[in-house]
């Protein structure tokens, strides 16, 4: 596998920078609590509310990407450098170690990867409740936008204005795609144009990576398209969609701001079906 790895890999890497980010949508504290009792030795914590995203505005989403400056002084503060390589995990449910992933590729790292299957994969001897300290890294974010889909052209695409080279993929839940449920969001729905690949479907019921036969199964025709937009509520769970397309080889990207930044546009209407 590509961006996922199993437990094996950690030894085999003993230059790993490990980062946790374990996360609950309902819940802020869960991450740093869940760390502080049990985590990956020498694994550092990043939240997916404080550290992978800045303030919230009128418009861009709930989860914007952080200013550049106190990200990468987060980063370094965890001993990350340009050539570090990263282990990111989270509770297995695959929701929030894409973001980091997306992250730490956009602002120019290589080796990234992710543990297949998450926390619950590791065994209760590699595990720790110390507070961990970390040599200061020297990282320098270099952001590559060409990784990133804007409002702009999602807009366009949304309003018919698209070639037959490109789609725009909804990665949330059949439910918040028809319009049935909507948990956060002031619309129901879904971007018009927009299909749905839910990122959870992409994985076994423990969380790990579902074979390149099913993962091409699962995004179907859509990977018959050149320029891929992805979106999902916030720009967290999209990214976990893009992680799995980039193991298959295709290149995708990501409007940050997803559909919370779309409906923050009272003028935009959405799709319910």
């Amino acid at each position: 596998m590509k961006n996922f790895k199993n437990l094996e890999f950690i030894n085999e890497n003993p230059d790993l920078r490990i980062i946790d980010v374990r996360y609950d949508m309902n819940d802020g504290d869960y991450g740093i609590s869940a760390y502080k009792k049990a985590h990956l030795k020498g694994a550092a914590f990043l939240d997916v509310d404080k550290d992978l995203a800045g303030p919230v505005k009128e418009h861009g989403g709930r989860h914007p990407l952080p200013e550049i400056r106190i990200l990468e002084n987060k980063l370094r503060s965890i001993g990350i450098n340009n050539d570090s390589k990263v282990l990111i995990y989270d509770d297995g449910d695959n929701s929030s170690a894409g973001r980091l992933w997306w992250m730490l590729k956009y602002y120019g790292l290589n080796d990234v990867f992710v543990l297949n299957g998450g926390f619950k994969k590791l065994r209760v001897e590699l595990l720790s409740n110390h507070e961990e300290t970390f040599k200061r890294g020297n990282i320098i974010l270099k952001p590559d936008d060409h990784m990133r889909a804007t409002y702009e052209e999602v807009l366009e695409f949304s309003q018919g204005n698209k070639t037959a080279d490109q789609v725009l993929v909804d990665s949330r839940s059949e439910e918040r795609y028809q319009g049935i449920i909507e948990p956060v969001d002031r619309k129901k729905g879904h971007i018009r144009n927009a299909v749905n690949v839910y990122f959870k479907n992409n994985f076994n019921a423990d969380g790990t990576l579902k074979d390149q036969e099913s993962l091409m199964k699962n995004f179907n025709n859509i990977l018959n398209h050149k320029d891929l937009m992805v979106y999902c509520g916030s720009g967290v769970t999209a990214c976990t969609n893009i992680m799995v397309l980039d193991e298959l080889g295709k290149p995708s990207r990501l409007y940050l701001g997803s559909f919370s930044d779309f409906v923050s546009y009272d003028e935009n209407t959405v799709v319910k079906e």
